[in-house]
């Protein structure tokens, strides 16, 4: 059966909304983007080629050969390490947007701008979706996606995880993590590409609610994307961050030590891998840890800032301030949620 556009005004663009685009003159608004977000985790995360279309395997050696004493003239038992298959899968994220060729004519040169405008927004939507599936992604709960940090970090008593105290629904999280190719990366499918792709669609025949033909242009926005976590130990998470008493002070009720817990947190992590640990924290929490830093009365939330300069041929970004918190680089990601459930121990 032909597929069939919704052409109900929501997903199809109208004539009005062309004409809402452009100002009296013929040219098109400057938009302002107030929905795009900041995560930086998308700009730190490292891809590999996955070992299969659909994943990716890793080998964890789960356990060690036991080892003997022996005697002379008595012999000892054999033994082996134990090694276990972990498979990570890779989701196909999808956007299409089409727009009916008669209307693209009608605005000529001008249709091109807008064309690219979408674009950009089609980007950004994809973008913070990709963002919010690796922290919150579960493939138990949607088989067809990734799956994330906050399922594979999700107890209260797990090695890697430490509690705020928190509870309710008004919880944020705090993650520390190591990138590396054998540490945490994200991956792609095998034989694929990594990134987002845009592949401008040919005129094509479309069809209405009612099965009736129409030429038509499109967009299809693409990203096969996934996460491997192969080293359990380069993550670690402070959960149930009362989000609601982040800015109370020092000897108020419900102080939260930002401090002490991220103390507690890097010493989590594998000594050799310190130093390439990047904190992620959400607007809520990197104001507070501003904040505790400048009040006295908190103790001593060690910030540095300093200015980091792009590399020749790298982002776009001329220069940025890093802050760094006990000597690693913190970066703000607002797919990290100030609503999440309260944590508690595995059952």
């Amino acid at each position: 059966m032909p597929w069939q556009p919704n052409i109900d005004g929501s997903t199809v663009r109208t004539l009005a909304d062309w004409g809402a685009f452009f100002k009296a003159n013929g040219q098109p608004y400057d938009i302002i983007e107030l929905m795009d977000q900041e995560n930086s985790l998308l700009e730190d995360i490292p891809f590999k080629e996955a070992t299969d279309y659909d994943g990716n395997r890793t080998a964890l050696r789960v356990g060690i050969p036991a080892v003997f004493w022996r005697r002379l003239y008595r012999g000892i038992d054999v033994s082996k390490s134990t090694v276990s298959i972990v498979k990570d899968p890779v989701g196909i994220l999808e956007a299409r947007s089409i727009i009916d060729a008669k209307l693209l004519e009608l605005h000529g040169s001008q249709a091109s701008a807008y064309r690219l405008s979408e674009t950009r927004a089609f980007m950004e939507a994809m973008r913070q979706e990709a963002a919010t599936a690796l922290f919150y992604g579960n493939i138990k709960n949607n088989p067809d996606g990734v799956h994330g940090l906050d399922p594979r970090y999700a107890f209260t008593d797990a090695p890697n995880v430490i509690d705020a105290g928190g509870k309710g629904s008004q919880n944020t999280s705090v993650y520390g993590i190591v990138f590396g190719e054998n540490d945490t990366m994200g991956i792609f499918p095998k034989d694929s590409k990594a990134g987002l792709g845009h592949k401008i669609l040919p005129e094509f025949d479309a069809y209405d609610a009612e099965g009736r033909a129409f030429r038509a242009v499109g967009d299809l926005y693409q990203w096969n994307i996934g996460f491997s976590v192969r080293d359990w130990r380069t993550v670690v998470r402070i959960c149930n961050i009362d989000a609601t008493k982040l800015e109370l002070r020092k000897g108020e009720a419900g102080f939260i030590d930002l401090h002490r817990l991220t103390i507690k947190a890097k010493n989590k992590i594998p000594p050799e891998k310190l130093n390439r640990m990047r904190w992620y924290v959400n607007s809520d929490v990197m104001t507070a840890l501003e904040l505790q830093a400048s009040d006295n009365s908190a103790g001593n939330v060690t910030l540095v800032y300093r200015a980091e300069e792009a590399p020749q041929g790298g982002p776009l970004f001329k220069s940025r301030t890093i802050t760094e918190l006990h000597g690693c680089p913190i970066r703000r990601c607002d797919a990290l949620l100030s609503t999440e459930e309260a944590l508690a121990p595995a059952a």
